[in-house]
């Protein structure tokens, strides 16, 4: 099953690298929807980080994403189509919170996985 999980990961990973250094054009009404997106994203990558067992430390988990969300964000700093944005970051670390809710009610539903 983790090892599922794992396969997973790594396709989610490539998928939103991917995803984050294309050239976007986000009108500022959207910039909400963005933010959204961001939190969906990190959420979900937490959760499915969590899930795949590849950390024995749930702290690990969510550094790790973390991290992986602050190193989007400085390789966007270098391409001419895309921004750096602190506002980014906050949104990646509000969704990892979001994927730490969903993981303590995941472990009170299964509290053997």
């Amino acid at each position: 099953m983790q090892f599922s999980f794992r396969i997973i990961l790594a396709i989610s990973v490539f998928i939103i690298t991917i995803l984050s250094i294309q050239e976007v054009d986000i009108e500022s009404s959207l910039k909400f929807l963005d933010k959204a997106l961001h939190f969906l994203c990190f959420s979900y990558l937490t959760f499915i980080t969590w899930l795949s067992r590849i950390l024995n430390k749930d702290l690990h988990v969510y550094v790790i994403v973390l991290a992986y969300g602050i190193l989007i964000e400085i390789v966007q700093r270098f391409l001419p189509y895309r921004s750096f944005e602190y506002l980014d970051i906050f949104a990646d670390f509000v969704g990892i919170i979001g994927g730490l809710i969903i993981i303590k009610i995941f472990k009170n539903l299964y509290p053997k996985y």
